[in-house]
């Protein structure tokens, strides 16, 4: 892979810019933490005070409600009230009249005792009159009587909402006949001065206030017009009023609001108060700013950092690294040209030396090792085992002397094995024909031990035919099974030979059932192949493997171990390469 394209973290300029950010990175993180904090500080502290201010008016408005509630209890047990719901009818005009007035006295007084307080009135059912500190005498409204009244199970100071006004009602539970009430006193309560009262908290222009009834949902806020109000409904939906107080952050039409509530348990109401979230930011605005700049700084000194890095470090490392590819391609007319006085024109000078001192030694070096390599391989192509060939001419002249019909094909068979060992035209040749000569070695063999040999022979994967391999790499694997495996058995035989592929990697693999192969043996023949001295003596299977090792890479080669079958087994490996297509020709 190019230079260029390494990873960065697998570079020094990658790890010297990853190391950079690891010392910046905590700082700006610290100095984020601390903006955060300064925010969250802010907030919590703006929070704490509005809870406090929202709470304290709950607080009053609990006092006063009780304190409203404690005239209205107080009023059920008034002398002129009892006279009229008892003895109305037993008493003169004049009394009753006087009773009246002196009721309304006390209902104007408790009117007039706080200013959240409209109206106050006494329904008397017996007389079917209401007696009203505003308006005096009326006809009793018995469907108005009959509905405001403390539903079951509501405590506290069960305020009610009627037709859209909120009343406190108290009533005398039972006469002595029946189970009606007799009478009721009503407190009016005047929504508008709510409205001024929540009109205080309204410290910055888009703020509101809504005091939200829990029972019907009931709503008094600072505008009048609240039920048309987009913002007020959905900052209500979007709230978590289980708590008794708190703050939340809601986002109406893409405009965020600071919402606190504050519950009152004795009311049953929840008093919210929402602030636009310009005005909650408004004092961080300069460390907002601040922050910015310190970000957009350290952005700057990044770029500062990585760019010198870039030009003083990498830049030249990159171009001296490019070279040294180069010359590991086989390119040695590669030289840097630079004008550098710094450490990295010192190393360009050496790099230059030593590929000129490369090319003077090329020749001397190179040139007459792969020489000395090509004439090994020679030598190695030409060696006969002159056993064989004694053996041979002597089961030709056995043949011939008894008339075996198998005497044409024998001879030709060997005719064909010493031509293709004799033939020395090419250095490479197709795997497929040196399989086809390893089969004609095998059927000689047969031929000569037919009575106690068998021969398993597999079928070469047809892509591999044409991969060109050095010359009798396969057959001497085959002759070593005969001579040291089976040669000496009297009876059952056994040579196979198979082929196993994987990928781009083909495993010729030769088997024999003999017991001449010790332990001892079988490890001193591994460690001679694994032995890659240039001054180990080069004879029999360590042939093929130097030979095996020299086309196809040091992965590649022979391997032994002990068969299955009980004798030797020899892994031929061959690794080819070349993209998605076998390999058809190995240049040398």
């Amino acid at each position: 892979m190019n230079i260029l394209q390494t990873n960065l973290k697998n570079s020094i300029f990658g790890r010297l810019v990853i190391t950079f950010l690891i010392i910046i990175i905590p700082i700006y993180g610290l100095a984020i933490y601390m903006y955060n904090w300064g925010l969250s500080t802010v907030k919590i502290e703006i929070s704490k005070s509005t809870i406090a201010q929202v709470s304290f008016y709950l607080e009053g408005l609990e006092k006063e409600i009780e304190r409203m509630k404690t005239l209205q209890y107080d009023c059920l047990n008034d002398e002129n009230l009892n006279k009229l719901a008892i003895r109305s009818q037993i008493m003169s005009i004049y009394e009753s009249t006087e009773s009246m007035r002196q009721l309304q006295q006390r209902l104007v007084t408790i009117r007039n005792s706080s200013v959240y307080i409209k109206n106050v009135s006494a329904h008397i059912l017996p007389i079917n009159r209401t007696i009203s500190s505003n308006s005096g005498l009326d006809d009793l409204n018995v469907e108005k009587f009959k509905d405001i009244r403390v539903p079951a199970g509501l405590g506290g100071a069960q305020i009610i909402s009627y037709k859209g006004g909120l009343y406190l009602s108290t009533l005398q539970k039972r006469d002595l006949l029946g189970s009606n009430p007799l009478y009721s006193i009503e407190i009016e309560l005047d929504e508008d001065v709510f409205r001024q009262a929540l009109t205080q908290f309204n410290t910055y222009n888009g703020s509101g206030s809504i005091l939200i009834s829990i029972v019907d949902k009931g709503i008094i806020s600072n505008q009048k017009d609240v039920g048309n109000t987009y913002e007020i409904k959905n900052i209500i939906d979007k709230i978590n009023t289980d708590t008794d107080s708190g703050t939340e952050y809601v986002n109406i039409q893409q405009k965020g609001y600071y919402v606190v509530h504050a519950r009152s348990t004795y009311l049953n109401m929840i008093l919210l108060k929402y602030i636009p979230q310009e005005y909650v930011m408004k004092p961080i605005k300069n460390f907002n700013i601040w922050v910015w700049v310190f970000s957009v700084a350290v952005i700057i000194i990044i770029l500062i950092y990585s760019f010198s890095t870039y030009k003083f470090m990498h830049k030249p490392l990159v171009q001296l690294v490019k070279s040294f590819r180069k010359v590991e391609s086989g390119d040695l007319q590669v030289a840097i040209t630079h004008d550098s006085n710094s450490e990295f024109g010192y190393l360009y000078k050496r790099f230059n030396d030593m590929v000129k001192n490369l090319n003077n030694l090329i020749d001397q070096v190179y040139n007459q090792r792969i020489l000395m390599q090509r004439a090994e391989l020679k030598q190695l192509q030409s060696q006969i085992n002159p056993h064989f060939l004694y053996n041979s001419l002597f089961m030709i002249n056995t043949m011939a002397s008894i008339g075996d019909e198998n005497l044409v094909p024998f001879s030709r068979y060997l005719g064909e094995y010493f031509r293709f060992v004799t033939r020395n035209s090419a250095d490479y040749i197709p795997l497929i024909d040196e399989i086809n000569h390893a089969k004609v070695y095998t059927n000689i063999q047969l031929m000569r031990f037919a009575k106690r040999l068998r021969v398993d022979f597999g079928e070469c994967p047809e892509k591999y035919h044409n991969i060109k391999v050095p010359r009798l790499i396969l057959q001497p694997i085959i002759e070593n099974a005969f001579e040291h495996g089976i040669e000496r058995k009297k009876n059952s035989g056994i040579v196979s030979v198979y082929f196993e592929e994987n990928d781009k990697q083909l495993n010729i693999i030769v088997e024999d059932n003999g017991n001449d192969m010790t332990d001892e043996g079988l490890s001193d023949l591994k460690k001679a192949l694994e032995n890659t001295t240039e001054d180990l003596e080069i004879t029999g299977i360590l042939n093929i493997n130097r030979r095996i090792k020299l086309v196809f890479g040091e992965n590649s080669g022979l391997a032994v171990s002990r068969s299955e079958m009980g004798g030797l087994k020899v892994i031929l490996k061959i690794i080819v390469s070349g993209g998605d297509e076998i390999v058809q020709n190995v240049d040398r």
